[in-house]
């Protein structure tokens, strides 16, 4: 079943998520207290990019993490973009 993202839906994602679309990618850089924080969320991350099989980019830092996603495919930002921003969005 394939699941259609409105486009009121992707603004809303974006909006309420600090999440920018620069160069046909959604970016977001996420702040932490430490490494191991930066780590458990990486390994969040990646369960969902395997799940969705949609995989960001990452940069890794001691206390923050910059995601950017796009969708090679397409060569811009699609609903599977989205689909993943919004799962990373709902991690705690």
């Amino acid at each position: 079943m394939k699941i259609i993202i409105t486009e009121s839906q992707k603004n809303t994602i974006i909006n309420n998520s600090d999440w920018s679309k620069v160069n046909n990618k959604l970016i977001k850089t996420f702040n932490f207290k430490d490494y191991m924080e930066v780590m458990v969320f990486v390994n969040k991350v990646m369960k969902i990019a395997n799940k969705q099989n949609h995989h960001p980019d990452m940069s890794v830092y001691y206390d923050k993490v910059k995601l950017s996603i796009t969708d090679h495919d397409k060569g811009k930002v699609s609903d599977k973009c989205h689909k993943f921003v919004d799962e990373v969005n709902k991690i705690k």
